[in-house]
């Protein structure tokens, strides 16, 4: 089978997700479809992100899933190529999408009861689509993950010898991440800083200040006690991006080309 390599690369440099789905349209149905290739196409897709977006995990993660129609799912922590490798030889576009949304529900699904990331997931944009089934495992799921930080860091401040804290675990929750970075913060902030945003983050969990303990022992007690289980790729990425926000107002000049997320990094 022919593979339009360079109009591949081409597409996936402009970010055309529309048009990589038609052509690889054209190239499912345009051809006999012998058992290479699907592998083919794939092997071509994951060659042309890899060189276009290098290591930007978020960028080839909303592509890719734009592309087969699933893009709410972007926060999903897995090996996408591997997985598209996995669905066999599709008919159509349909039938690819169909296949690949069946395998990566039940992935997140299981990355979310076992306190894997719930970062890049946007509830409000999911619950319009058919990943609508895991919005109360992803919601549950961010309350948990709070909680069990906030309980870190609360055990951490009486033996704290300066008055900066680090607050890089809770960059890595759903709301931690959203508050810190609205706040232009970075991983070591005052305590005094801190306390803001504890304070905001348990009125967003809707916890009274003295009742972190008590509602994470009861979390325990549901044997959901497992948070923040990224994958190395993910945790690696999810560093550069922290850093790619800045320090004190300055940008780390190694990421300076990841500030641009076109808002994918918005939830």
């Amino acid at each position: 089978m022919e593979i339009n390599t360079e109009s591949i690369y081409d597409l996936l440099a402009s970010g055309n997700h529309l048009g990589l789905s038609s052509t690889i349209e054209e190239a499912l149905i345009g051809n006999s479809q012998s058992e290479t290739d699907w592998d083919e196409i794939i092997s071509v897709l994951q060659k042309g992100c890899q060189e276009i977006y290098q290591k930007h995990w978020l960028k080839i993660h909303h592509i890719v899933l734009s592309i087969f129609g699933v893009p709410e799912l972007r926060g999903v922590d897995c090996s996408l190529f591997k997985e598209l490798h996995s669905i066999g030889q599709p008919e159509d576009m349909e039938q690819a999408s169909d296949n690949l949304f069946s395998i990566l529900i039940e992935t997140t699904k299981k990355q979310l009861q076992s306190g894997g990331s719930t970062l890049f997931f946007n509830v409000d944009g999911i619950s319009s689509t058919r990943s609508a089934i895991i919005v109360s495992e992803l919601v549950q799921a961010r309350f948990r993950e709070a909680v069990f930080v906030l309980e870190e860091i609360d055990k951490l401040l009486p033996n704290l010898t300066k008055e900066w804290v680090n607050v890089s675990r809770l960059w890595r929750t759903g709301y931690g991440y959203r508050i810190l970075k609205s706040r232009s913060l970075s991983t070591i902030i005052h305590i005094k800083e801190y306390a803001r945003i504890r304070k905001l983050l348990l009125d967003e969990l809707d916890i009274d200040s003295d009742r972190i303990s008590a509602v994470g022992n009861k979390l325990r007690e549901k044997n959901n006690s497992t948070y923040l289980n990224l994958s190395k790729t993910l945790d690696e990425f999810v560093a550069g991006l922290i850093a790619s926000h800045g320090i004190r107002g300055t940008f780390e000049p190694h990421y300076r080309d990841w500030i641009d997320h076109e808002g994918l990094d918005e939830f």
